[in-house]
């Protein structure tokens, strides 16, 4: 497989967490949403504003999702640049590193 081809997996797999991070908090938002509403229709707190719980679930899942993705495309990204590195000492220098001469 092509070092190109495994870039463009490694990008997939930060769409992807990014995707699910994001979910995960803004389903958190919706519990958390829910709860408020409870608390309220029970007279223990102010009524919620679903407006603001969501649009702050949201910047907060495009925020986790954006730092994670961002880390496993680097890893990913800076592996890929290592090993092509790697591969070109060791072709230069012989199967075990050494020098040949």
């Amino acid at each position: 497989m092509s070092r190109r081809a495994i870039a463009v997996l490694w990008l997939v797999l930060g769409v992807a967490i990014w995707n699910g991070f994001n979910d995960i908090y803004v389903s958190r938002g919706a519990h958390e949403f829910a709860k408020m509403r409870l608390e309220y229709e029970l007279g223990r707190g102010p009524e919620p504003d679903m407006v603001a719980v969501t649009q702050r679930a949201k910047r907060q899942g495009r925020f986790a999702g954006g730092i994670w993705a961002s880390i496993v495309i680097a890893a990913g990204w800076g592996t890929i640049l290592l090993s092509s590195k790697f591969k070109g000492r060791r072709s230069k220098h012989g199967a075990h590193g050494e020098s040949r001469g």
